[in-house]
């Protein structure tokens, strides 16, 4: 049972029974990695009694084999290949090399696509799933949008899952798309286990957003959170930071360290800036960051899109870049701020230092007194 699912299952649900009934239809999800676009579409499939069911998985090895999800999808139905019109069966036939041929006319594969679903439809519904559709080949995923965009009162559903953030055929054909957003608080708290409830569940939240497989992650062991202070970083799963931080990647160096830098802050711009400074970079960098959609600058304060955002920059940094980060926010934070300026001279030093063993007793002496 998929939990706070329940306005995706029953859209996902009605357009299954409509496909039963002959009405054809097509629905794009779209949202962040771990967000639970596979999780949905598993459900479809769990659910598709009385129909026959095609799957297909793009995979990042495979994205530039022409034609090969095509064939990963269509396979069990290309027993009737021959019961569809010869010019397309000839085109498909050469495009998945189950034939001898030269070429291949995108058009007729198209085509083809679009009658061999009709034709493997007539003796019952299909349901067509299609997850991580972003990594499909450009020929497969064009094909599968000409058919998904002909389909009219063919008993037919297609269900797909696109990564947000990333191009795919299937998102630029004006296809109907549905975002899947995070877990409610509620939903998030029931996700993980009874013992990760009350204010350990609202920070769990509140670092990922209601990502299910970063709360669940971060759920086995809560006291990786216990030992950060309030605006820190948390860690990821190496899925999630690869994932997230891949649009930093293209970055310029400045921009890349200025990001580093805010991920570790919290959202005060002005100590952003003076830690910038003391690591030669002009905060002005961010502006990079921002046209990327990584973040918003607003009245002094640094959004990021996600928190998971800057959880995913700050995994995915080298240790050396970390603890020089750590340096330049412990210089550029005020005298009286003892606890974060403790904390960062801790992650930053590589060894036994006085000035960090007098700042730890000293944030140690206000913890008592609290």
């Amino acid at each position: 049972m998929l939990l706070g699912r329940e306005r995706e299952r029953s859209l996902i649900g009605d357009l299954m029974s409509g496909a039963r009934v002959g009405q054809s239809a097509v629905l794009v999800l779209t949202g962040e990695v771990g967000i639970g676009k596979s999780a949905l579409l598993e459900d479809a499939a769990a659910s598709a009694t009385g129909m026959r069911l095609l799957r297909a998985t793009g995979t990042e090895s495979e994205a530039e084999v022409p034609f090969g999800a095509l064939l990963q999808l269509l396979r069990p139905a290309l027993v009737h290949l021959d019961r569809i019109p010869a010019p397309q069966a000839d085109a498909l036939a050469t495009a998945l090399a189950l034939r001898p041929g030269t070429g291949s006319d995108r058009f007729a594969v198209g085509a083809a696509t679009l009658s061999l679903l009709s034709r493997f439809a007539e003796d019952q519904p299909l349901a067509v799933v299609v997850d991580d559709a972003h990594l499909l080949d450009q020929p497969s995923a064009q094909a599968l949008v000409f058919a998904a965009r002909r389909l009219t009162a063919d008993p037919v559903v297609v269900l797909a899952a696109v990564r947000a953030g990333e191009p795919s055929p299937l998102l630029e054909a004006g296809l109907p798309v549905l975002t899947v957003a995070g877990l409610s608080p509620a939903a998030s708290g029931e996700l993980v286990s009874a013992s990760r409830r009350g204010a350990v569940a609202d920070r769990l939240y509140e670092a990922t957003g209601g990502n299910p497989l970063a709360l669940l992650e971060l759920a086995d062991d809560p006291s990786l959170l216990d030992a950060l202070p309030p605006g820190a970083p948390v860690p990821v799963p190496a899925r999630l930071a690869r994932a997230f931080a891949r649009r930093a990647d293209r970055l310029p160096a400045p921009a890349r360290t200025a990001l580093l830098v805010a991920a570790a802050a919290g959202d005060d711009l002005s100590l952003i800036s003076r830690a910038c400074r003391l690591l030669d970079v002009d905060a002005a960098a961010l502006d990079d960051a921002e046209a990327a959609e990584l973040l918003a600058v607003t009245a002094g304060r640094v959004t990021f899109r996600h928190n998971l955002v800057a959880s995913a920059v700050w995994s995915e940094a080298a240790p050396a870049a970390r603890r020089a980060v750590h340096r330049a926010l412990a210089a550029a934070l005020p005298e009286d701020d003892v606890d974060r300026r403790a904390w960062h001279l801790g992650e930053a030093a590589l060894g036994p230092d006085e000035e960090t063993a007098r700042l730890l007793d000293a944030a140690a002496s206000r913890a008592r007194d609290r």
